[in-house]
């Protein structure tokens, strides 16, 4: 049976004994940003060695999914809005991940499947749903199933991105029991 976490524990890291354990919210917020760090790392290298892209220029096609086309106009303001949006997407993912691990065991005893299964729901969700709702001028081609080498390496990185998500959160699990 798995124990239950109250507010106070979250918030502070303290069981009902008063015994320190790890604190949820910095295991979801470390899951999440290690998997955008990660992943900003990866893309900003990537596009600068492929199309000559400035990191900045990145950030704001992550921006242009709120702006959209304005936002290439908008400097550094509209890269941070990128930066800002990109961790906070991969922060709510790695909290559905924890929140779902609390009720369901196979998340936390088998969190490569796991988390190699979430990163395929990372990509379907982003590319096929957030990508078509947004302002971003590329929208249009996320229908556009051609595969493509940086297609592939991209989804093959959210295959990572989950297995880190799952790995983190499984770490929190064993450090709680």
């Amino acid at each position: 049976m798995m124990n239950t976490t109250t507010l106070r524990e979250i918030s502070l890291g303290v069981d009902q004994s008063g015994k320190r354990s790890p604190a949820a919210w910095r295991t979801v917020l470390g899951a999440g940003a290690a998997a955008a760090t990660l992943d900003l790392v990866y893309a900003c290298t990537l596009v600068y060695f492929l199309r000559g892209m400035s990191p900045q220029r990145l950030l704001q096609s992550i921006a242009s999914g709120i702006y959209g086309q304005e936002s290439y106009s908008g400097g550094w303001a509209t890269a941070a809005v990128g930066f800002a949006a990109h961790y906070f997407i991969l922060i709510v993912a790695a909290w559905w991940f924890f929140l779902a691990s609390k009720r369901l065991r196979v998340l936390r005893e088998q969190p490569v499947a796991c988390g190699i299964a979430y990163g395929v729901a990372i990509y379907v969700t982003m590319n096929f749903v957030v990508l078509p709702l947004s302002n971003a001028p590329f929208a249009n081609k996320a229908f556009d199933l051609a595969i493509t080498l940086p297609r592939l390496v991209e989804f093959g990185m959210h295959l990572v991105f989950g297995l880190i998500i799952a790995l983190v959160v499984r770490r929190y699990w064993r450090r709680t029991i």
